[in-house]
């Protein structure tokens, strides 16, 4: 950003940070241009979802959406960092579930690879607008799910325009996906698991997916479970005979190395590593 724009948003930065939304008003009021303006590469709204802020104010972004903020780029970054009360108002306000403003990728699509579930829940309501099995199964969507994949595991029609690329969202890039069926339902499987959908989990098992399936450098649906904090479907995965002992390619860990990794300290964490510890010694 230029010096000039760095001095210009100033006043609207304070009152964004200082979370004064009548202070936001009068600087607005006062330079209505300021609103869009970057600081570093995002504007102000933007700026509000990164987690190192806390929760964003809603009264705050109610100031900024009424002088003309920029929404669609903000509601991608919501869905990722899984900021449902923020989706449903920048929704509300207008910004459009469907734009691909951040990586290429929709609002909801982030939530998924993510695992921001109450974002996703919030965003799926406004449609799929790729629909893709891999997206159906990581928002909860059983019946799409088994509108895609049949009891017997076979493919009832094409997995959708768009299969996710974790380079997308700031990983390695993976192998690119192919047609392999097995694959297909395998990637739809870790997405489920890795976002707690338990029903198009157990309905993917079922019609025989991989509980290892491996779709993205050998990182199971164990893996993700752990990484994202989810003791249930931690503890779910390994009482259906999920490996402990696969290393991913990412990491060269297996479970119990995902788990001493991933532990910040926290009682989902804990109770992770205390699952792996038995499933290991079991």
């Amino acid at each position: 950003m230029p010096d000039g724009d760095d001095e210009r948003v100033q006043p609207a930065l304070h009152a964004v940070l200082t979370g004064d939304a009548a202070g936001l008003q009068a600087a607005l009021e006062a330079d209505p241009g300021a609103v869009n303006l970057r600081i570093g590469e995002n504007t102000m709204l933007e700026m509000m979802t990164q987690p190192e802020g806390g929760p964003p104010s809603s009264e705050v972004v109610e100031v900024l959406i009424d002088g003309g903020a920029y929404l669609d780029r903000t509601l991608n970054l919501a869905g990722c960092w899984n900021l449902a009360d923020l989706c449903a108002q920048l929704l509300a306000a207008g910004a459009d579930p469907a734009a691909r403003a951040d990586a290429g990728i929709t609002p909801l699509e982030s939530a998924a690879m993510h695992s921001s579930t109450e974002a996703a829940d919030v965003l799926v309501a406004h449609g799929l607008h790729r629909p893709t099995l891999w997206l159906a199964a990581a928002t909860g969507l059983l019946t799409e799910v088994k509108a895609w994949v049949a009891p017997d595991g076979s493919l009832q029609a094409a997995p959708g325009p768009y299969r996710p690329d974790w380079a997308d969202v700031g990983r390695p890039a993976g192998a690119p996906p192919t047609d392999d069926p097995a694959e297909i339902v395998g990637e739809a499987f870790v997405f489920a698991a890795l976002n707690g959908r338990r029903d198009v989990v157990d309905y993917l098992l079922g019609a025989g997916a991989d509980i290892d399936a491996r779709p993205y450098r050998n990182t199971t649906a164990l893996h993700f479970a752990i990484q994202f904090q989810r003791p249930e479907m931690v503890g779910h995965l390994l009482d259906r005979g999920a490996s402990v002992t696969i290393e991913d390619a990412n990491h060269s860990s297996d479970a119990s190395g995902w788990a001493q990794a991933c532990d910040d300290g926290s009682e989902a964490a804990a109770t992770i590593r205390v699952l792996v510890g038995a499933a290991r010694t079991g």
